[in-house]
């Protein structure tokens, strides 16, 4: 049955106070990093050299992949923005508002309207979410679709043997897009059928189903696995023999991962206050233990017990973002936490909340390197990156010139060479000069030097050595100019 129309009004108001903050500056205070910058480049080949991949970038585990599917997801985004990374954020921050209405139909599914709201406007004002969603990555897009695999494994859970192939297709999209997320759900859907009433109704027709829906959206990398003689799965086999990304269960890793889930829980809902957040989390697992029999508070506590288990068998323990699934699963709860409490009190705490998180939306009013969830201490905007670039060609007037960068971690090459790519060629006529390395020689003659750097408060010593190098090959500092953190000499 469809919503009367006052409670859809009220989450399409919400869902717009929720943009403002999410879409706020971005096509100015976008920030681009490692990540995305790798990202970009492999969607602008895709798009340019007419090649699909089969394969995404590498992890930080030696021989495992992403999946291609989040650069299929955005090419369309990046093509109709003829390159523009800022039509690629705008495109995933409305994929995160989609799943805002499948959060609103679970919660009211398993409770009611009253709590659906409470749930939403946890999610729409919350600087943490927000932050997220302006987060250009592959993790982005796996909040909409954990809210669509939320509301499939409750129909799961429900008896709906039907939904199984779409949970498992759900998850196997969400392991694709990244698989520290998504494989830990697999273990969430064989639990809830297996305290289902589904699990005695499959036939021929849902295992032939499931089965398709499991293997669809890895069939990319499956692909790749047969043409390149499986070195994925030989990385996975021997993941054990890769120090910390092995497999192992400890109460050690049990501790920091609920440290981790925490400290992301109060970061969604209370920064930079712990005592709101550890209040709800407290109170929402004692509702679960005491209502446990409820089907609500059953489904919840199976889908955070199987997610949570299985995760803490990695043996490096989870970074904040690997727990997407229950950052939504915690959200629903806190909401009925709200709810259940005396109405003086849970209004008074949620207004708390509010105005804590709208606090801290002044982060979205100007650039701040508190926009993205993970970065440096440095502040580095899609802004930044076009004044850099507009400067150099300035600067170089027409002559060829080349570029040498200096970076810190998750700061890379790739996205200084995707603005060069997208946004100086096009507005300026030609490209930088290619080079084969960090050597005055290996410049044509009359070749303009520039260096591109950021501060390195860790290694101060690198940066100087940098600088040195520098000076050696190509002389002095003959012009210089500042964008933020981002900074460009010229030689």
């Amino acid at each position: 049955m469809k919503p009367p129309k006052i409670e859809l009004l009220l989450l399409v108001l919400l869902l717009a106070i929720g943009l403002v903050p999410r879409m706020w500056g971005i096509n100015t205070n976008l920030q681009i990093h490692f990540d995305q910058g790798l990202h970009a480049v492999g969607i602008w080949r895709i798009w340019h050299d007419r090649g699909i991949s089969f394969l995404g970038h590498q992890t930080d585990t030696l021989g495992i992949y992403h999946g291609p599917l989040y650069y299929w997801l955005m090419t369309p985004a990046y093509f109709f923005g003829r390159g523009d990374p800022v039509w690629g954020s705008v495109f995933q921050i409305l994929l995160d508002a989609v799943g805002i209405f499948f959060l609103a139909s679970v919660a009211k599914k398993l409770w009611d309207f009253k709590t659906a709201l409470f749930s939403v406007i946890l999610y729409a004002f919350s600087y943490g979410y927000a932050s997220y969603a302006r987060w250009l990555s592959n993790v982005t897009p796996t909040f909409p679709l954990s809210s669509i695999f939320l509301w499939c494994a409750y129909a799961l859970f429900q008896g709906r043997v039907a939904f199984l192939p779409w949970s498992l297709l759900t998850a196997s999209a969400i392991t694709q897009m990244n698989g520290a997320i998504g494989v830990f759900l697999y273990p969430v859907v064989l639990f809830l059928f297996l305290v289902s009433p589904a699990r005695t109704r499959l036939n021929f027709k849902i295992v032939s189903a499931s089965v398709f829906a499991f293997i669809m959206p890895h069939s990319p990398l499956l692909l790749f696995e047969l043409l390149n003689r499986y070195p994925v799965t030989r990385a996975v086999l021997n993941i054990n023999s890769a120090g910390s990304a092995g497999v192992s269960f400890s109460a050690r890793i049990i501790m920091y991962n609920v440290r981790t889930l925490l400290t992301e829980l109060m970061h969604l809902t209370s920064y930079p206050f712990y005592l709101p957040t550890i209040f709800l989390f407290i109170s929402g697992v004692i509702l679960l233990l005491l209502r446990f029999r409820h089907p609500a508070y059953k489904f919840l506590s199976i889908f955070i017990f199987a997610f949570f288990i299985s995760l803490s068998f990695y043996q490096r323990g989870a970074i904040g973002f690997f727990l997407v699934p229950l950052f939504l699963v915690f959200t629903l709860l806190f909401a009925r936490v709200l709810v259940l409490l005396p109405r003086f009190l849970g209004l008074i705490l949620l207004l708390l909340l509010l105005v804590v998180n709208f606090y801290h939306w002044r982060y979205f009013l100007i650039p701040h390197r508190n926009l993205t969830p993970i970065g440096t201490a440095n502040l580095i905007t899609a802004g930044d990156r076009k004044n850099i670039v507009d400067w150099i060609y300035r600067t170089a007037n027409g002559r060829s010139f080349a570029f040498w960068i200096y970076t810190i971690p998750y700061f890379l090459d790739e996205p200084w060479i995707y603005y060069f790519w997208w946004y100086g060629q096009p507005k300026y006529g030609y490209q930088p000069v290619s080079t084969g390395g960090f050597n005055s020689a290996d410049l044509p003659p009359s070749t303009l030097v520039f260096v591109i750097y950021e501060p390195d408060d860790n290694r101060p010593d690198l940066l100087t050595a940098w600088h040195s190098r520098v000076k050696e090959q190509f002389g002095p500092t003959e012009a210089s100019f500042i964008s933020n953190d981002a900074r460009v000499e010229l030689h």
